[in-house]
């Protein structure tokens, strides 16, 4: 796995950058041994991809191009934000720019539902979120925790609603009837008819106590630059 989270631009840039965590696609059967997440994800204000105003300029260095400008949106980074899942002892800080060594992660959109198929596992750690913009990355923590049951096929863990800016946090809400429509509009009804499991998300610390990365635009300038 990559080292560094924050630097997703410059991977999506080169294409390199698979999900480990994928999601269901209709008509392809659920593999065993997995257990599929259901959700949805919003955020207040809400994350403009394309328009974000920079009052500073960037350059090319070593084959990447530093924020502000001229970022492409590849693979699926137009649309949604890249959701991180890693061992809760693992760093994962935006003001500090700690990011683990090993982690899994999956799109989840900015506006719609998410149907991902994950491992089965006893515990699964959300820790926080990347997204892309026309001038650059950005980073922030969302420290959360879902457990699954052995006998879990679906798991609905609620609509994320995230409060960015002043007064940071994070809620998550049951709308599981709006999720089961979401999925047969998908072309997922043979999951919708399985049985559902309605495990919200919990939160295990403050989002986003700092500045989200990339807010303030020397400080980013100088991060780049530690990077490349």
């Amino acid at each position: 796995m990559p080292r560094f989270a924050a630097v997703l631009a410059a991977l999506a840039l080169a294409g390199c950058f698979t999900p480990t965590f994928t999601k269901v696609q209709p008509g392809h059967p659920l593999r065993q041994g997995t257990v599929v997440l259901v959700g949805s994800f919003t955020a207040d204000p809400a994350i403009d991809q394309h328009h974000v105003p920079r009052d500073c300029g960037g350059r090319w260095n070593m084959g990447y191009y530093e924020p502000p400008g001229k970022v492409v949106f590849v693979q699926e980074t137009d649309g949604n934000v890249m959701a991180f899942f890693t061992d809760p002892r693992a760093p994962f800080d935006a003001s500090s720019h700690k990011t683990p060594s090993q982690y899994d992660w999956t799109y989840m959109p900015l506006s719609g539902h998410f149907f991902v198929e994950v491992p089965r596992k006893p515990r699964l750690h959300l820790r926080g979120f990347t997204y892309l913009t026309n001038a650059g990355g950005r980073m922030f923590d969302l420290p959360a925790t879902v457990d699954i049951a052995p006998g879990d096929r679906v798991v609905y863990v609620g609509e994320i609603r995230v409060k960015r800016g002043p007064g940071r946090g994070v809620q998550f809400v049951n709308a599981i009837d709006g999720a089961k429509q979401a999925a047969r509009a998908k072309g997922l009804g043979s999951l919708a008819n399985l049985p559902w499991t309605v495990r919200l998300l919990r939160s295990t610390g403050s989002p986003s106590v700092s500045p989200e990365y990339g807010d303030s635009c020397t400080a980013e300038k100088g991060y780049w630059k530690q990077l490349f």
